[in-house]
């Protein structure tokens, strides 16, 4: 009686290094959400007989990565709608030799830029600094950033829509961004991105709070120069001082006016 070929796969930790140390490594890259097929080897090196099973392993496991994974009857491994996580080693071994490594495979999932890192902002009174590192590129040249800003809404208040950074098209090569016209004395939002020929990679939003305005500073700084040091006594007898000589006047005044008004008016001497 034929027994039908048993095909298996096995996923664990570590298994890489220990049974493929000697086959020279394919390196297989696939876009993101796209199928992938890989080949034990070349159909006259497999046996040809029924009872032999391909066995597939892969260094490291994730959850859930199973449901995905099929392996043919002619022991080609089909991973369906790749994800990021399906990057890593592959290789396998049939059943009746499992020393002898048949193939090794590093797959490669390309994707859309990864989240840029240590971004942060160096804000002044009316504009501010963007800058950034970047961490990778997903597989495929970054094309380019594209950088946004919005007032930080208030709790409770509905965010106003983004507003682009000019340029809009940043090119690969920078690193920073200056944002301008904005407000002293005022917390805003900016997030960032790259992107490549798969798309808008993963957006990095952070916030910071612009100074006050220089003029504000000075004016500031120039009423309150030795406040700590003024002693309100001083103020208060100024204050009298001022208050008793604006009285003195009046009275003096309302005096000149009072003798203008009583002084008789000479008249002309007659014959």
């Amino acid at each position: 009686m034929v027994g039908h070929k048993v095909v298996s796969l096995i996923l664990f930790l570590a298994g890489w290094q220990e049974v493929a140390t000697l086959v020279q490594v394919r390196h297989v890259a696939v876009d993101v959400g796209q199928d992938l097929t890989l080949a034990c080897a070349e159909e006259d090196v497999l046996p040809h007989t029924d009872s032999p099973g391909v066995m597939w392993i892969r260094e490291g496991r994730e959850d859930g990565q199973i449901k995905r994974l099929k392996v043919e009857s002619n022991g080609v491994l089909e991973l369906v709608n790749v994800s990021a996580d399906d990057a890593g080693n592959y290789s396998c071994t049939l059943d009746d030799d499992a020393d002898a490594v048949k193939s090794r495979i590093n797959v490669e999932v390309r994707t859309p830029p990864p989240a840029l890192r240590n971004v942060w902002v160096k804000p002044s009174t009316i504009l501010a600094n963007i800058l950034w590192e970047v961490g990778g590129t997903g597989g495929y040249p970054i094309i380019d950033f594209t950088a946004e800003y919005r007032l930080k809404p208030s709790e409770g208040e509905k965010p106003e829509q983004w507003k682009p950074i000019i340029p809009t098209h940043i090119p690969p090569n920078s690193r920073q961004i200056d944002v301008y016209h904005l407000v002293p004395n005022t917390t805003y939002s900016f997030r960032v991105w790259a992107t490549n020929q798969l798309g808008r990679g993963e957006i990095v939003e952070v916030e910071n709070h612009t100074h006050h305005s220089v003029e504000e500073l000075e004016l500031a700084r120039h009423l309150l120069a030795g406040v700590e040091d003024f002693d309100t006594r001083v103020w208060v007898a100024a204050v009298g001082i001022v208050m008793g000589t604006l009285l003195i006047l009046g009275i003096g005044t309302c005096y000149l006016l009072y003798r203008e008004c009583k002084a008789p008016s000479g008249g002309a001497g007659g014959d």
